[in-house]
């Protein structure tokens, strides 16, 4: 029988917090995008809008993601207090947005933001 055990990240690794305003933040995300396409999705937890990049598994990352660490290169992000399930920008791009709240990660994520970047 296999034994299956959870083991959730034990830290997080933030190297760059950036703040943006909704409509760069959402510019951001159609760069490159052809007209009518549909942009980069974003994620939305308890009134903030992010994005985030991991840095490339190296060795070293790997090492320290197998002892539950977690290394974001950066993490953009927006206000948006009320939670929609897209954004359409210039050019008929849509921008789709995942309400990730059901996730305690992201969710503890939005509360550090809040706490260290919004005062």
């Amino acid at each position: 029988m296999v034994e299956f055990r959870y083991e959730p990240w034990k830290e997080i690794i933030v190297h760059e917090v950036l703040k943006r305003p909704l409509q760069t933040f959402l510019k951001e995300s159609s760069m490159g995008i052809p007209q009518g396409g549909i942009g980069r999705p974003i994620l939305w937890v308890d009134g903030i809008i992010f994005t985030r990049s991991q840095l490339p598994d190296t060795d070293d990352i790997v090492r320290e993601k197998i002892k539950g660490i977690l290394h974001y290169n950066s993490v953009n992000y927006t206000v948006h207090e009320k939670y929609q399930p897209e954004f359409k920008v210039e050019g008929n791009i849509r921008i789709p947005v995942f309400d990730v709240t059901n996730n305690n990660i992201f969710r503890e994520m939005a509360v550090w933001i809040k706490e260290n970047f919004e005062k």
